[in-house]
């Protein structure tokens, strides 16, 4: 028989008793609680002792009895935290001390000390000895840097003199310097630093120019440290670069990021760039998203794996970034990712084709997205999308339109001007999205939106993740989600479906997902973020109270909101819950 500590020392519930033998086994219960309880601390005593005595082991097995003997008290974690502690193992201290401040009740007589002990912690963690700036800088030079595998990273400031005749330090350990950020302006040449040091591993360089950067110099440093520059980012602030001129002076690029760069490049020769990877193009001056300048410009880029531009150029560009860039696999379209493309290396093989997630967003009134290229873009990377984010509005043409969405399919109203393959048009062959799991529509019109969304809905078979307005839960959009095999499934007495979050400003009786939740008679934690949930609400509430019967767990309302006379009561016939 496998017995347990903890089971011995719960009360005894007796459905029956001789004499007086149910409160004599309660006293003796107790005196085995404070056997167990004095055993604790005495354990506690012995491991800080091993501890002392190196004997870490040792302690960390008598903090482990500490948690077998009572699991649901605070001493074992803070005994095994405090052991980690000495050793020098902030980490795992740490670990152990939130384990225990989730595991335990705030009324535990330890739950300050596993507070106070975990800050302790990421205080001295975080401490970092700093003995390098105390050697000479000889020895630095010639046994730590070059043991450095990331290499020095430096940012100079507004100092306009010191390229030429300053910046001692950064000219010595030049070798060595991997990354190099900072400001050029008022005639401050690049190229005056370069020439005075060995600049052999710079991978990456951000510059920030105005109006009085000199152009010349500055390529001409970019070009000097050429060999083994990699990522570039210019932002440029009306001072006039051109696109193809840092191209030109850095041909072993793999990112290049710009802001307010000309990218118009239809006057140059035609010259492909199969080298950079990853593209971001931001502020974009006018003209330059001009569809047959984007065209253009797309066509010298072949090895793209992610690309970014803002603004949003038209969005029938959309439909033949396939052609010029088929392994493409990130896209932000009107919208800025404030991360290095760098995350997107490596998601998927290299030579995959499709793009895998698609960010688009018209910041513009007058940038609207044609619901016909919103529906040849998403078609022609059905095989491929595995998350899609869309922020704008939808214009359809209505029957000057080639296609319409029509019950979760695309059926064909016009005449093609040219005509498509079958692996290209829409209404050909039913979309099928096999790889789509996430999708996020929540900040746009939902007029324009829910012929769109109820399509992907339908033709996804394998979507996790659906993230929309309330105002865009229409019967439409609704009963594409019940449709869905994995969420049809899990509705009823089968429901599989565990949590919910549902954000809102004020709740409404007609809330079209409330029927949905009700159903969801497997649903454990349930979220209603709403600053007001007026008493109108009590029936609709009622209905989820009826039918999630299993819920253990339900937050209504936000900080400050007004929930109104009796909803709660609606939850009151849940057992658990109450419990």
């Amino acid at each position: 028989m496998n017995i347990a500590w903890p089971e011995l020392l719960l009360p005894t519930k007796l459905t029956a008793e001789h004499g007086d033998d149910g409160n004599r086994i309660a006293m003796t219960t107790e005196s085995i609680q404070q056997v167990a309880y004095l055993c604790t601390k005495l354990l506690n005593d012995r491991a800080l002792l091993y501890a002392n005595s190196a004997q870490f082991d040792t302690a960390l097995r008598d903090a482990a009895a500490i948690d077998a003997i009572i699991p649901r008290s605070g001493l074992g974690y803070l005994c095994m935290g405090d052991v980690y502690c000495q050793q020098g193992r902030y980490t795992a201290a740490i670990s152990i001390y939130d384990q225990g401040l989730e595991a335990v009740l705030e009324s535990d007589p330890y739950y300050q000390q596993l507070q106070q002990h975990r800050m302790t912690g990421v205080t001295n963690n975080s401490k970092r000895i700093d003995f390098i700036s105390q050697l000479p800088l000889d020895i630095v030079i010639t046994n730590i840097l070059p043991r450095q595998p990331e290499g020095l990273d430096y940012h100079f400031g507004l100092e306009k003199s010191t390229f030429k005749t300053g910046h001692d330090l950064l000219v010595r350990l030049a070798p060595y310097v991997q990354k190099l950020s900072g400001v050029v302006y008022d005639h401050a040449k690049l190229e005056d630093l370069f020439t005075r040091g060995h600049f052999s591993n710079v991978k990456e360089v951000e510059i920030f120019c105005d109006c009085t950067t000199l152009r010349v110099p500055l390529l001409n440093g970019l070009q000097m440290i050429s060999g083994s520059l990699t990522h570039v980012e210019v932002v440029g602030r009306e001072h006039g670069l051109h696109i193809g001129d840092i191209l030109e002076s850095c041909p072993n690029l793999v990112s290049l990021i710009t802001e307010d760069v000309d990218i118009v490049m239809s006057a140059l020769p035609f010259l492909p760039y199969p080298k950079i990877k990853h593209l971001a193009l931001h502020d974009v001056p006018e003209f330059g998203t001009d569809f047959d300048e984007m065209y253009d410009l797309l066509r010298r880029f072949p090895s793209l794996l992610s690309f970014e531009i803002t603004p949003m150029p038209e969005s029938v560009l959309l439909t033949t970034l396939h052609e010029h860039c088929p392994y493409l696999q990130v896209l932000y379209y009107g919208v800025r990712h404030y991360y290095s493309s760098d995350n997107f290396i490596n998601v998927h093989p290299p030579h995959r084709k499709g793009i895998t997630f698609a960010r688009l967003e018209g910041g513009y009134v007058e940038n609207t997205f044609i619901q016909d290229d919103l529906i040849h873009f998403l078609y022609l990377h059905r095989d491929s999308l595995e998350e899609i984010v869309f922020n704008g509005d939808i214009e359809d043409h209505g029957v000057d339109a080639f296609w319409k969405l029509q019950s979760g399919r695309v059926v064909q109203q016009r005449e093609y001007s040219i005509p498509l393959s079958p692996e290209s048009d829409p209404a050909g062959t039913e979309a099928s999205f096999v790889q789509l799991s996430r999708i996020n529509i929540s900040d746009t019109e939902p007029s324009s939106s829910l012929d769109i969304i109820a399509w992907l809905i339908s033709n996804a078979p394998n979507l996790k993740n659906i993230t929309i307005d309330e105002s865009s839960f229409q019967p439409g959009v609704a009963n594409a989600m019940i449709n869905l095999k994995q969420l049809s499934n899990g509705i009823g007495e089968e429901s599989t479906l565990k949590e919910i979050i549902i954000t809102t400003e004020t709740m409404t009786p007609e809330a079209t997902w409330i029927p949905l939740i009700a159903k969801l008679q497997g649903l454990k934690n349930l979220k209603l973020h709403a600053s007001s949930i007026p008493v109108d609400c009590f029936w609709a509430m009622n209905a989820i109270g009826r039918g999630c019967k299993d819920l253990e767990e339900l937050t209504l309302g936000t900080p400050g909101g007004d929930i109104g006379y009796g909803i709660l009561e609606s939850f009151l016939s849940i057992r658990i819950l109450n419990a």
